[in-house]
């Protein structure tokens, strides 16, 4: 009986040992590869565990429902295109297939992926500068990897679509117009295919809403302001239609210039007690901010906590990912450098800090986006 009560108990250790570890897969700008950071969360270190050679740069990746594939975008491609890894685990991740974007659509790049965690699981894809007022649907096959293109949609000319974000009952798609200063409504039909059904133009000339997010409770929807540096919101009684709030929040502090930046990002923590959004700066000599709001349980935005200045300038990146397992912590990507970040969010939330910070330097491709694996 002794020696099983000390197995289980040496059992306990190692399993809680092992859930203080957390995996990140980050993606690039201009070099191929994917890599793997692990996060202690007792040591409160990242380390480089694994860099995995692809032949694609991705500037936007993304998981699917189950983690066993992997979606990215092909910054570098002639043709814009997307590719598919199939994942065992983090750092274990295999080249699948690549799927060129739709002939009907002559945006220069992708740009954005997204994969939907509801069944027949078809993949969404953006596309930026040029003529990009399209998007893509892809199907998959029984395994998640790629398939092929089922859709090519339009939204207007203009448009330059960088983030997408599903209703809370997952039948409708929002779409964040960056270029057509607009959010987009289509309805996800039973094959994955899209229905345009509402377009919602931004109040204010040139915010441009670049990423959205929609919280679980269906209400509320976010969207982060790249042109007019702010977070705003929208609110919704059928999913199917969006109206604007008034309220908005500002990601640069008194004195500073919407011009000099250009917002970024905008998620949930994991339990949607916390909105977090980021800023970054055109200068590489300036830094970018990074922000969190107070979430009720409707989803409303109830205050905003603090407005800290990040490490650096961000580059094409400061690009937030809130860690799945701590509302409080959050993963930050820089491309001026080329660096991730966790930050954790004060005690008295009046700010935040970096609690660990690895250095990726590869000639200014790394990094992207992170997704947390683990």
């Amino acid at each position: 009986m002794r020696f099983l009560q000390a197995f289980s108990t040496i059992a306990s250790f190692m399993a809680l040992t092992e859930a203080a570890k957390h995996q990140l897969i980050i993606g690039t700008f201009s070099t191929n590869f994917l890599y793997t950071a692990e996060y202690d969360d007792e040591a409160q270190t990242l380390e480089l565990i694994k860099t995995t050679p692809t032949n694609a740069a991705s500037s936007w990746i993304s998981l699917s429902h189950d983690k066993k594939n992997l979606y990215g975008t092909d910054w570098n491609a002639e043709t814009p295109s997307f590719v598919s890894y199939s994942v065992k685990d983090a750092s274990t991740i295999d080249y699948e297939v690549r799927v060129d974007g739709s002939s009907d659509c002559t945006g220069e790049k992708s740009i954005y992926i997204e994969a939907s965690p509801e069944p027949p699981y078809a993949v969404y894809g953006n596309y930026f500068y040029g003529n990009a007022k399209c998007g893509t649907v892809m199907s998959v096959h029984d395994n998640g990897t790629l398939n092929s293109v089922i859709q090519s949609f339009e939204y207007a000319d203009g448009s330059a679509v960088h983030g997408l974000s599903f209703s809370a009952d997952k039948k409708y798609l929002y779409s964040a117009d960056d270029g057509g200063n607009s959010l987009w409504v289509h309805g996800i039909n039973d094959d994955g295919t899209l229905t345009f059904h509402d377009q919602l133009t931004w109040p204010d000339d040139g915010a441009d809403p670049r990423h959205v997010v929609t919280h679980p409770n269906g209400r509320y929807v976010y969207t982060v302001l790249e042109a007019s540096s702010q977070v705003g919101q929208c609110i919704t009684n059928d999913l199917g239609n969006l109206y604007t709030l008034q309220q908005s929040f500002s990601l640069i502090k008194d004195g500073d210039q919407a011009s000099d930046f250009w917002a970024d990002e905008v998620a949930l923590s994991a339990n949607n007690k916390y909105l977090w959004a980021s800023n970054r700066a055109h200068d590489p000599a300036r830094k970018g901010y990074l922000s969190a709001f107070e979430v009720n349980e409707h989803g409303a935005l109830m205050q905003q906590y603090f407005l800290a200045e990040t490490t650096n300038s961000g580059g094409y990146a400061n690009a937030v990912a809130p860690s799945p397992f701590d509302d409080g912590l959050v993963a930050i990507t820089d491309n001026s450098t080329g660096f991730v970040e966790v930050w954790r969010m004060n005690d008295d939330k009046a700010g935040a800090s970096v609690i660990a910070h690895l250095d990726i330097d590869d000639g200014h491709g790394c990094c992207a986006n992170a997704v947390w694996y683990s």
